[in-house]
């Protein structure tokens, strides 16, 4: 069972039972199509799934019937199987690239992506053998993510213009 986290409830949504989610995705269209939600491990049908504004949706699911029911699952993640998203191409699920040897253009090897901050820029996170470091994912490092061989290459230029080092 291949699940990953889409969210999390915020808080009951009206009086029917509904969940207003905050989705960790990049937008509602990735995750429209989702069918099941797994709320503290537990699968469960979910009724209906729409968008709010922003980074917002509401989810009703089966056996949720009233808002003391849908409190009780105030602040919990919300997951669902992989293969209900839809991922653009070119694009990559965090989890996916997380645990990635990141490379420079020239071939070295600098180390490996342990974390990722998504924003209006990504920011990566890399253990290298000089320490932690991290780099902000603009356009100009040319990144090409192959996930199936674990690496992530950025322009050795750019790259070494960007990174931070953490003390």
């Amino acid at each position: 069972m291949d699940i990953i986290e889409i969210g999390a409830v915020a808080k009951p949504q009206g009086i029917k039972g509904e969940l207003k989610i905050r989705l960790f995705c990049d937008d509602f269209e990735s995750v429209k199509d989702v069918r099941t939600a797994f709320i503290d491990g537990v699968p469960r049908k979910i009724e209906y799934f729409r968008p709010l504004s922003g980074e917002e949706a509401v989810m009703k699911i089966d056996g949720v019937s009233d808002r003391n029911a849908a409190e009780l699952l105030r602040r919990k993640e919300v997951f669902a199987y992989k293969s209900e998203i839809k991922v653009p191409e070119g694009k990559h699920f965090i989890a996916d690239i997380i645990g990635c040897a990141l490379y420079l253009s020239s071939g070295k090897e600098i180390g490996e992506i342990y974390d990722i901050v998504k924003g209006n820029v990504d920011y990566y996170y890399i253990k290298t053998s000089e320490g932690n470091a991290v780099f902000p994912k603009i356009p100009e490092l040319k990144a090409v993510t192959d996930v199936e061989n674990r690496r992530v290459t950025v322009d050795a230029k750019k790259f070494t213009e960007t990174v931070m080092y953490e003390d």
